[in-house]
């Protein structure tokens, strides 16, 4: 199994607390969003991660090092294409040899979420909350378990969740996936995310499956809220951990 982090974006909401550091190289409770995940990756045994940069892309890899291995590529476009231009440049990462999650990088989580995500068995997974339909950023429709509906218009009352920002895909879908990628940017679809691939592939007839997570935190830091939440998650749990010793 192998992991792409998306993690090319400039982070424009937080620029004003964080200046004009890359979003991933936030700092929470003593270490940064990107180290935190390639380690939780190295962890659990996934050693082959790809890491695809845009703004400041330096700074990410200067603040990395070389502790652990991992694949760097860069969208030099990164100020006027979205996700899936950044996606495209990692596409030989695509190769259909292995099981692939693919997560963007500004999340933060706990760790059984991660060990949740790498469980799932299906075809393709995504991932959503219904626990944050009301104040969710991003909604999924979904019955039976598939994605039905989904975006950032779609009303709270037709929305089962809030979509996590990760996906697993089989061997057999990574490939799939990887053809519809490349149709999307010969179309010059610059401006799609790079999950628009994946649905694209639910519209052919693919199932989508929705797992949901119920029992873990985990935050995708787009918003000042977003921070000071798991800013307040950390507080509390350090609070357990000590009436708890």
């Amino acid at each position: 199994m192998k992991a792409i982090i998306m993690a090319a974006g400039i982070g424009t909401r937080l620029k004003k607390k964080f200046g004009n550091m890359p979003k991933c190289l936030t700092d929470i409770g003593g270490e940064t969003i990107v180290r935190r995940m390639v380690r939780l990756l190295h962890e659990r045994g996934i050693k082959d991660i790809s890491l695809v940069l845009g703004y400041q892309d330096h700074l990410v890899r200067a603040h990395l090092g070389s502790r652990w291995k991992v694949h760097y590529y860069s969208n030099p476009f990164f100020s006027i294409t979205n996700s899936i231009c950044s996606l495209w440049f990692a596409r030989n990462e695509l190769d259909g040899q292995q099981d692939a999650i693919i997560l963007n990088g500004d999340l933060f989580f706990e760790p059984g979420l991660l060990e949740q995500v790498m469980s799932a068995k299906e075809d393709a997974v995504m991932f959503a909350d219904p626990r944050r339909v009301e104040e969710g950023d991003y909604r999924f429709a979904y019955t039976d378990g598939l994605l039905r509906r989904y975006g950032k218009d779609l009303p709270a009352e037709m929305a089962n969740g809030e979509y996590v920002g990760i996906a697993k895909l089989d061997r057999g879908t990574v490939a799939a996936f990887r053809t519809r990628l490349e149709q999307l940017i010969a179309l010059q679809q610059f401006g799609l995310w790079w999950e628009d691939a994946l649905y694209r592939l639910s519209a052919d007839g693919m199932p989508i499956h929705i797992h949901e997570i119920t029992e873990h935190f985990w935050a995708e830091l787009d918003y000042l809220e977003d921070y000071e939440r798991t800013q307040q998650f950390l507080k509390s749990s350090a609070e357990k951990a000590a009436n708890a010793a």
